[in-house]
C-alpha cells in the first residue's frame, strides 16, 4: 500500500549563508527527508534501503535519510509529490521552481528532534550578494587657466596627481570599488567654421570601467592645459557617456574646475549678460543629469569661481532648488591637501550601502535574518542597522552606512533556511 510522505518538521535547526563585502555567499533551500520508505518507489521501481553514510552515495533516484539508509519519496513518472511540487533527482519532493540540490548528504542535516523520527535538511545553494558599484566620471577642466600656481606645483599637476598618483590617487587606490570613467573638456575659441569645423566642446574621454587606471592614465599623462572652460555642454557630454552605463549602482559626475564657464556660442564672455548665460546653462545641464538620476558634485580647484555659481551647481546636483539654502555642498580647494580630501570624501561617499541579492526574501520574515559588520549584529529596521528595499534588496542606514563607505569591512549577511528563495540562473 502506497502511504504517504511525512511532512518536514518545523522545528529542527536552519542553515545560514554569509557573504563578505564584493565577495559572493552561499544561501540555503530547505528540503525534507524521512527515515525510512513511505511510498511506493522503493517497494517496486526502486530497491531501497541500502546503508549509506557521508563516505558513501545511493543509488540515482535515491537519499540518504537520517537513519542513513537509502530511500524515495517519489519518482519522476508518479504523482506522489502533489500539487505545486516535483519530484528531485533524488527522489524528494520540492517545491516546483526550485533548484534541484541532487543527492544530500547525511553530513548536511541538521539533525532529528525529540520525539518525531523525521528530520528537516537543508541543501547549500549559490546565492550572490553584491554591492552596487558607483559609476563616477571625472570632468576635469582643462582651460588655459589650469596653467596657474596651486601651492606647490600648478593646477593641472596637483590636480592630476591627486586623482593618479601610483600610489595615493583616488583613481589608482580605488579602482576595483569604482567604476571610474575620466572626461578632460576644453575648446578652442568655441564653435566656428573651417575644414574641419571647430567643434565644442572637445572632450578627451576614457569610458568609465573597474581597474581602469592604466587606461586613464594612458589618456591623462600625455594632455596639458589649453583652451576654454564650456562647462554646460561638457557636462552634457558626460551624461551621454554615463548613459552608455548598463551596469547597477549610482552614476556620478565629479566636476573639477578652476574657472567661471563660458559655452561654444560665447566663448570669451565679457558681459554680464552673457556671463550669466554661461553659468544658466551649466546649471541647466546638471538639472537635466539629475532627472537622469546621475549626481553631480563640484570640486573649485581654487577661488576664481564664484561661490554663489557653484553653491547654485552643487544644489542641482543633488536635486535640490539652486537658492534653497546658503549651505555650501560644493568643495573649495586651495591647496594640495583639500584637493586630497574632496576626493575621498566625494568618492567614498558614493560607495553604496546597496547589496543585492540573487534571491527574495519575504517581508514578513525579513526580521528573522542577521546582518553583522565587523562582528558586531546591526538591528533590522534600526536607524544604524539594515533593511529590505525591495524583496531582493539590503540596505544599510545610518551609521552601519557610514561606516561602509570607508575602507574594507567584514560583512555577514544571514538568513534561515527557507526564508530566502534563490534565484534560478536563466
Amino acid at each position: 500500500m502506497t502511504r504517504p510522505a511525512r511532512r518536514p518538521t518545523s522545528k529542527a535547526l536552519l542553515g545560514a549563508v554569509a557573504l563578505s563585502l564584493l565577495g559572493s555567499a552561499a544561501a540555503l533551500a530547505c528540503k525534507s527527508s524521512s527515515d525510512e520508505s513511505r511510498v511506493s518507489p522503493c517497494e517496486s521501481t526502486l530497491s531501497c534501503g541500502s546503508p549509506c553514510s557521508a563516505l558513501g552515495t545511493c543509488a540515482a533516484g535515491q537519499y540518504c535519510s537520517a537513519n542513513s539508509q537509502c530511500t524515495a519519496d517519489c519518482t519522476p513518472a508518479d504523482d506522489n509529490c502533489g500539487s505545486g511540487k516535483v519530484c528531485s533527482s533524488s527522489g524528494q519532493c520540492i517545491p516546483g521552481g526550485t533548484i534541484d540540490p541532487g543527492t544530500i548528504d547525511p553530513g548536511t542535516l541538521d539533525g532529528g528532534v525529540e520525539g518525531d523520527s523525521g528530520a528537516d535538511a537543508c541543501v547549500e545553494l549559490k546565492v550572490t550578494f553584491t554591492p552596487q558599484i558607483p559609476t563616477v566620471v571625472m570632468l576635469v577642466d582643462q582651460s588655459g587657466s589650469m596653467d596657474q600656481r596651486f601651492g606647490s606645483g600648478r593646477r593641472w599637476n596637483v590636480l592630476r596627481d591627486a586623482l593618479i598618483d601610483t600610489n595615493t590617487g583616488i583613481i589608482s587606490t580605488l579602482q576595483s570599488k569604482v567604476r571610474f570613467g575620466l572626461a578632460l573638456y576644453t575648446s578652442e575659441n568655441g564653435f566656428g567654421a573651417g575644414d574641419p569645423a571647430k567643434v565644442c566642446p572637445i572632450i578627451t574621454a576614457v569610458p568609465p570601467a573597474l581597474n581602469n587606471y592604466a587606461a586613464i592614465a594612458d589618456k591623462y599623462l600625455p594632455n596639458d592645459w589649453k583652451g576654454d572652460t564650456p562647462t554646460g555642454e561638457s557636462v552634457d557630454a558626460a551624461v551621454k557617456i554615463l548613459d552608455g552605463v548598463t551596469e547597477e549602482g549610482p552614476k556620478v559626475i565629479v566636476l573639477a574646475t578652476d574657472g567661471e564657464p563660458d559655452s561654444g556660442a560665447d566663448p570669451n564672455p565679457n558681459t554680464a549678460a552673457g556671463r550669466e548665460a554661461a553659468r544658466q546653462l551649466s546649471v541647466t545641464a546638471v538639472q537635466a543629469a539629475f532627472k537622469k538620476q546621475i549626481s553631480t558634485f563640484v570640486i573649485s580647484v581654487g577661488n576664481e569661481v564664484g561661490q554663489d555659481h557653484l553653491r547654485a551647481v552643487a544644489n542641482a546636483g543633488q536635486g535640490l532648488a539652486v537658492d534653497v539654502d546658503a549651505t555650501n555642498r560644493f568643495y573649495l580647494a586651495n591647496n594640495q591637501a583639500d584637493l586630497a580630501t574632496a576626493f575621498d570624501t566625494i568618492v567614498s561617499g558614493v560607495r553604496s550601502c546597496i547589496f543585492a541579492l540573487n534571491g527574495t526574501v519575504e517581508e514578513a520574515s525579513a526580521g528573522t535574518g542577521s546582518v553583522v559588520l565587523d562582528g558586531k549584529a546591526l538591528t533590522y529596521m534600526d536607524k544604524d542597522g539594515w533593511r529590505l528595499t525591495a524583496p531582493s534588496v539590503l540596505e544599510l542606514q545610518g551609521a552601519a552606512c557610514t561606516a561602509i563607505k570607508s575602507g574594507d569591512h567584514d560583512l555577514k549577511i544571514n538568513f534561515p533556511c527557507g526564508v530566502i528563495i534563490p534565484t534560478i540562473p536563466k
